[in-house]
């Protein structure tokens, strides 16, 4: 697999990536009550509507991240990011909030970015030219992995599965399995584009028959990821250098009515 982009140094005042340039946010997912004031009523409904805390601080952590990023290359407010998420795949009327999230500023906006999280840690890919998706795993998380890769490998890579030694074949499923979340999610198809049609042994993506799929080539690259996690990113451009980030840690916000 090709080698991960050279970081780039960091800088504390983002502008929009370069060409080539992609901007990594990670963010931790801990305790953050003063974010809840940046979600919008919607989204305060939603999280008060989870039973489990972890859940509800990954949700309010994503949703907050979100608009505190966009805040910096958009030049807004964060509680005046507006986060489209309706799904460019469906023909629903009005659209149904479920594809891939987007900044709903410009046309097309200054940044797209993508957005992935385990339970302990969240990760924004932003770039300013093309389409990413980005994809965050913790090792471990695969579900049934004796069955998963006759469900989500081409035959080409089962058989490049079983050759490998017992030992090394759970992180290279893994670390699979991530290049395919990547590039799904940067289509906005999701599983709608069966993992199994999804080769991504080489640098870029060979794509099986998949209603939706883009005809421009998806690049493919690991990234650094925290202690017991794999991270990849997919990209219609080719991606040189990644420029970590990270948010300022709670500070508290004012209330709503003030930045009105």
């Amino acid at each position: 697999m090709p080698e991960a982009p050279a970081p780039a140094p960091e800088d504390t005042r983002p502008a929009i990536p370069a060409p080539g340039e992609c901007h990594l946010w990670h963010i931790p997912v801990r305790p953050r009550p003063d974010w809840l004031t940046l979600l919008d009523e919607e989204e305060r409904a939603s999280a008060a509507r989870f039973t489990r805390t972890r859940a509800r601080e990954v949700f309010l952590t994503s949703r907050a991240a979100q608009r505190l990023v966009g805040a910096h290359y958009l030049g807004v407010p964060p509680t005046a990011v507006t986060v489209r998420r309706d799904c460019a795949h469906c023909a629903t009327e009005p659209p149904v909030p479920h594809g891939r999230p987007r900044f709903a500023h410009g046309t097309p906006p200054p940044v797209d970015y993508s957005v992935s999280h385990t339970e302990e840690h969240l990760l924004i890919a932003v770039t300013g030219h093309g389409v990413v998706g980005v994809d965050i795993e913790a090792r471990g998380s695969l579900r049934d992995a004796d069955a998963l890769p006759a469900a989500v490998l081409t035959p080409a890579e089962r058989e490049h599965y079983t050759a490998l030694p017992a030992r090394e074949r759970p992180d290279w499923l893994l670390t699979a399995w991530t290049r395919k979340e990547a590039a799904m999610k940067l289509t906005g198809l999701g599983l709608r584009a069966a993992p199994r049609h999804l080769d991504v042994r080489g640098p870029q993506v060979t794509a099986g028959p998949i209603p939706g799929w883009p005809d421009t080539p998806i690049h493919l690259y690991p990234l650094p990821a925290p202690e017991a996690h794999t991270a990849a990113l997919a990209s219609t451009t080719p991606i040189t250098a990644t420029r970590p980030h990270t948010l300022p840690e709670p500070r508290p916000f004012p209330p709503l009515h003030t930045w009105m």
